[in-house]
């Protein structure tokens, strides 16, 4: 029967067939998933914080990194108090000097909502919030709402406004106190403003908690069993007006829990979960039934069930009166004094059961397990009504109690309130995701996108049958232009998936009942494009479109396009890119390149000592260029990278034309001009943007090399020349030379004839000598057996790094093949593997990334994002080609069997689609799916727009204006320090060894000093305390990166004063001080 019901699919060349199934599989594969996401297994909930009438603050002067408090008095212990928080980018959350969480993600505004009841005391309390921004421009800014309730019934609330206080720096503090002390007086501290915000809307981060958890009153009592056994099954039921409404339950017990709800285990984790004692258990008497058979003995009665106010509650609602059973007096005293034998104070942990709830009676069990004492439990939990208001339900006596025969239930015993003794107000968190078991988690997923593809399948034939008969034509016509009306509606289901890894909405905004039942309308009235009459339309327009091309002299357009897309792309690169100081990277070439100007090379002069460059060879070169026509400023400096990361756009249009077509190259082009990583690194003068250029050229001419037969020596020869130039801007880019002879044997399979041509030989000789010469220049100048520390100089070279512990083989598929804006990318480059690698320039470029990624991955002895960026390119290139050919192969399939006008503009609209969606999850403009990524692909300083790296110069120009003659001044970067303050530092200091030092015997007292201008290197805290005795006041400037011993940072907690503090960077005081510091002194980040 299956075979006649696929009877028709044989009808179609074999060709067709493929690919109509292709189209029809995906189209209700990717169906099934939304209808998984949807109904079978929703996503989780989030939720968007109401701030009520809190105020986004900021510190009265620019200050990207901001220290808020806002002291509160209470009377008695809360026995609630919630805190929402949101800020700029990262925040952390300290009261009464305990952290209470932090939150983190680049170019965001982080939110998140905290249970702050057992940080809080009786008196004065501190709630103190550092916030950190990394985005530039703009000041931290912070937005906070709370609330406290005291036993009595007292509330109170708390919203950030100008009544806070703010330091940009926490040197403010005098004294040996912290900044978060409730011992510190701040009233002398600046009051807060309210921000300026330039973004419109402002969108804050989703959580995952409900607000209601922490907002809503608990009221749930402690239960026990009155027989005092270790383990007890507690159980009730809920009345629930529909299926699936949003359910929240939080449950705390005495040992280790088990939760099922109508049978389904939803946590099998303690939640308190003492140790057991390890004596031998006596046997059991009698055979002890299953648990499922004690929970099914008897119907529990309904549990008491009270309306509670709306979804939106005043900070602390008014309780409401619950029927309850009050046990005697001396049954209550002993079950508290068993509940005090259990070894850690539980948790009440919140669970959504949303999913696991039915229209009518539900009913909740309990299994608690307890070896120090009787087992008790608490829990209280809510139903969300249609119109948003709630219904609450909670343990009391109502909920019965199972005996371990299973054979009778009694009533449970209230032991007391949340908040009685021995445990008190319990910490409300977040549970786990409930357990799911082999049926949920591969069962239920594979047969709901099985069915919908199967139903997909029978409605394409059973459509395409009937248009047949109807229209009176072959079947494969009807097929055919059947499967291509899937295409649009498979890109549109994925274009709806996006929203998903966009910050800006909830994870679950795409699966709703209104998007499948858009999909199914979608499929079904697309049938009736069938019967649309065939036009010349699409003939008569590309007819037109032939007139103009021909008008405005044939092949010029394209590169009309290419000049716009230049021009946006140089646009985008130079907006700002001289605004941000030198980092220490690219100051490190900004001081060899100033040699050549002296001697023709380039070089540092340390301790007198010249010491020419022995690693980025070529890329001062070019900076000595613009240096010497324009002066040496962030703006002439960057000036090389702006021009090579513009000229980069023009080869990778040109390289796409050349191994595919104009259209590949093109849109490659634009994709690679808004690429936010390119643009970063067009704007930075270290040695990647430069790399990447010569690198790109290399991939093209030495492609145009062997593409035909014999060799091009003139192209072999150039891809030679820009091979050197780029090894000679990074060594890392050595492992081009395996890559492009693995690329040639792939392109060239089965063809031995070019092993004869000499020319091969002669240039790779010239390559070999250059590489060895170059490894040997590297290795000679330097002197190690008077260097300690560590250095790059692992990547002089190949290593056998896959042996090392450092190894990690995902490094470079999570931080360039799986980062957020390569994703899809690297997903086309993998979908048309199977029908596009018989195309020679495909299997070139596939090969150049995987053997790139593989030799940066096994072969180099340090891992860093940047590694990658000369050959990202090609990631680009090989996925627009990608989709380009899959574009291709939709018009191929409609002109050939659709026989339609209908279906060719199907495939347009699918095709141009494809090609959007590539473009707008590969930059910022309309999409932010910064979450459209591995797990393990942090965000690094060069992935996302309008991020500032290092503020050298603020820190610089801040110690300058506050130098006092006597002063001891240990900078961290030496050389970015003496060129923005105009001055040298006295000492440089590295108590871990992070970086090389080397001995000198020259000085006064021969000693260790550092790479960059060759100060006296502090090596540990005892030479550390002896220099800052030499002086009045001792100035370290430092970045977050920096790292200190953990004698050292304990030395500078309590004896040095951070006076200043910006991007990644900040500046201590250690010492007295003759003249106070002007503290409020203004920042220049900008």
């Amino acid at each position: 029967m299956m075979g006649a019901f696929l009877q028709p699919l044989r009808d179609l060349p074999p060709r067709t067939r493929r690919w109509s199934l292709v189209l029809v599989l995906f189209c209700g594969a990717l169906l099934g998933y939304f209808v998984l996401r949807t109904f079978a297994s929703p996503a989780h909930r989030q939720y968007q914080l109401d701030f009520g009438a809190a105020q986004w603050i900021e510190p009265a002067e620019f200050a990207p990194v901001a220290y808020f408090r806002r002291q509160i008095f209470l009377n008695a212990a809360p026995e609630q108090a919630w805190l929402e928080v949101a800020a700029t980018d990262s925040f952390k959350v300290i009261i009464n000097e305990d952290i209470v969480g932090t939150e983190d993600n680049l170019k965001t505004r982080v939110a998140q909502i905290y249970d702050v009841k057992r940080f809080l005391k009786p008196g004065t309390n501190v709630i103190a919030i550092s916030v950190t921004r990394d985005t530039y421009p703009g000041s931290a800014q912070l937005l906070v709402c709370g609330g406290f309730k005291e036993p009595g019934g007292k509330t109170e609330t708390l919203i950030s406004d100008e009544r806070w206080r703010v330091t940009p720096r926490t040197g403010i503090v005098q004294g040996t106190e912290e900044w978060m002390s409730p011992l510190v007086q701040e009233e002398v501290w600046p009051r807060a403003r309210r921000a300026t915000i330039l973004e419109h809307p402002i969108d804050i981060t989703w959580v995952d908690t409900n607000p209601l958890l922490l907002r809503l009153p608990l009221s749930g009592r402690w239960i026990t069993a009155e027989n005092a056994s270790r383990e007890a099954i507690f159980s009730t039921s809920v009345n629930a007006e529909r299926t699936h409404p949003e359910t929240w339950i939080q449950v705390a017990s005495s040992g280790s829990l088990d939760l099922l709800v109508n049978g389904k285990l939803i946590t099998g984790v303690a939640t308190s979960h003492p140790k057991e004692p390890k004596v031998p258990r006596l046997p059991r008497l009698m055979t002890e039934p299953l648990e499922k058979e004690k929970v099914t003995v008897a119907t529990p009665p309904p549990a008491v069930v009270r309306p509670v106010q709306n979804a939106k509650p005043p900070p602390f609602p008014s309780p409401s009166v619950s029927r309850t059973a009050t046990p005697t007096p001396g049954r209550s005293e002993s079950v508290s004094e068993s509940m005090a034998a259990s070894l850690e104070k539980p948790t009440l942990d919140a669970y959504d059961i949303s999913y696991w709830i039915k229209k009518g009676s539900n009913t909740i069990v309990a299994a608690v397990r307890d070896y120090q004492g009787p087992p008790s439990f608490l829990a209280s939990g809510f139903i969300v009504r249609r119109d948003g208001s709630t219904i609450g339900f909670e343990t009391n006596a109502d909920w019965q109690v199972g005996d371990q025969q299973g054979v009778q239930k009694q009533r449970a015993v209230e032991a007391g309130r949340n908040g009685s003794a021995p445990w008190g107000y319990l910490t409300q968190r977040l549970g786990k995701p409930p357990n799911l078991s082999d049926f949920d988690a591969v069962v239920k997923p594979v047969a709901v996108i099985l069915l919908a593809t199967v139903g997909t399948i029978a409605l394409w034939l059973l459509a395409s049958r009937f248009v047949a008969v109807a229209r009176n034509e072959p079947l494969r016509y009807a097929l055919a232009r059947d499967a291509l009306f899937h295409a649009p509606i498979t890109v549109g289901l994925l274009f709806l998936i996006l929203p998903k890894y966009d910050v800006r909405f909830p994870i679950g905004w795409p699966f709703q009942p209104k998007i499948i039942a858009l999909a199914v309308v979608a499929l079904l009235a697309g049938r009736l494009l069938h019967f649309i009459p065939r036009r010349r339309t699409t003939a008569d327009l590309g007819a037109r479109i032939r007139q103009i091309k021909t008008a405005v002299a044939g092949d010029v357009v394209p590169y009309l396009l290419l000049a716009a897309i230049i021009g946006l792309g140089f646009a985008f690169r130079y907006h700002n890119f001289g605004a941000m100081s030198f980092d220490h990277d690219e100051y490190g070439l900004v001081q060899k390149s100033k040699g050549i100007w002296e001697l023709g090379f380039p070089f540092n002069r340390i301790a007198g000592k010249i010491k020419p460059a022995t690693t980025y060879e070529l890329v001062p070169y070019p900076l000595a260029l613009t240096g010497l026509v324009f002066g040496i400023s962030e703006w002439s400096m960057r000036l090389p990278s702006l021009i090579m990361g513009t000229l980069c756009i023009g080869i990778i249009a040109l390289m796409g034309r050349r191994l595919f077509n104009w259209k590949t190259g093109l849109i490659a082009a634009l994709v690679y001009a808004c690429l936010p990583r390119n643009i970063l690194w067009a704007q930075n003068c270290f040695h990647p943007q430069q790399c990447q250029f010569m690198a790109m050229l290399t991939f093209w001419l030495f492609y145009e090399a062997i593409r035909g037969r014999p060799f091009n020596h003139k192209y072999l020869t150039a891809a030679t020349v820009t091979f050197c130039a780029g090894y000679l801007s990074w060594e890392g880019s050595v492992f081009i030379l395996p890559s492009l002879f693995l690329a040639l044997l792939v392109v060239r399979w089965g063809e031995w004839w070019w092993l004869k041509d000499w020319h091969l030989y002669r240039c790779v000789f010239f390559i070999a000598v250059l590489v060895i010469a170059q490894l040997c220049w590297r290795s000679l100048p330097s002197s190690t057996y008077l260097q300690i520390g560590f250095g790059l100089a692992a990547v002089a070279g190949p290593s056998l790094f896959f042996l090392q512990y450092g190894w990690q083989p995902m490094f470079y598929v999570n931080q360039l093949l799986l980062s957020e804006n390569h994703v899809f990318f690297t997903l086309m480059t993998l979908v048309a593997i199977p029908f596009y690698w018989r195309q020679p320039a495909f299997r070139y470029v596939v090969t150049l990334i995987g053997s790139l990624v593989f030799c940066h991955t096994n072969l180099i002895a340090v891992l860093s994002p940047r590694y990658g960026i000369y050959y990202q390119p090609l990631l680009i290139l090989s996925g627009v080609a990608a989709t380009v050919a899959l574009y291709d192969r939709l018009l191929l399939l409609a002109r050939r069997e659709a026989n339609s006008t209908g279906a060719i503009s199907f495939a347009h609209t699918a095709g141009v689609a494809m090609l959007f969606l590539l473009f707008i999850q590969s930059n910022e403009w309309l999409m932010r799916v910064y979450s459209l990524s591995s797990p393990d692909a942090s965000p690094g300083l060069m992935t996302r727009l309008g991020t500032y790296r290092y503020d050298y110069r603020g820190a610089a120009q801040y110690v300058r204006s506050h130098f006092q003659p006597g002063d001891i001044i240990i900078p961290v970067i030496p050389h970015v320090f003496e060129y923005y303050a105009g001055m040298s530092g006295d000492y440089y200091t590295d108590t871990v060894l992070a970086k090389k030092i080397t001995y000198n015997e020259k000085f006064a007292e021969p000693r260790f000093m550092d790479k960059f201008r060759g100060l006296p290197a502090i090596r540990s805290l005892k030479e550390l305390r002896e220099v800052t005795s030499r002086g009045r006041r001792t100035w370290l400037i430092g970045s977050y990166g920096a790292t200190f011993s953990p004698e050292a940072n304990v030395y500078l907690n309590e004896h040095a004063k951070v006076v200043f503090e910006s991007y990644r960077t900040k500046v201590l005081l250690i010492g007295r001080e003759s003249q106070p510091v002007n503290l409020p002194a203004g920042y220049n980040a900008e």
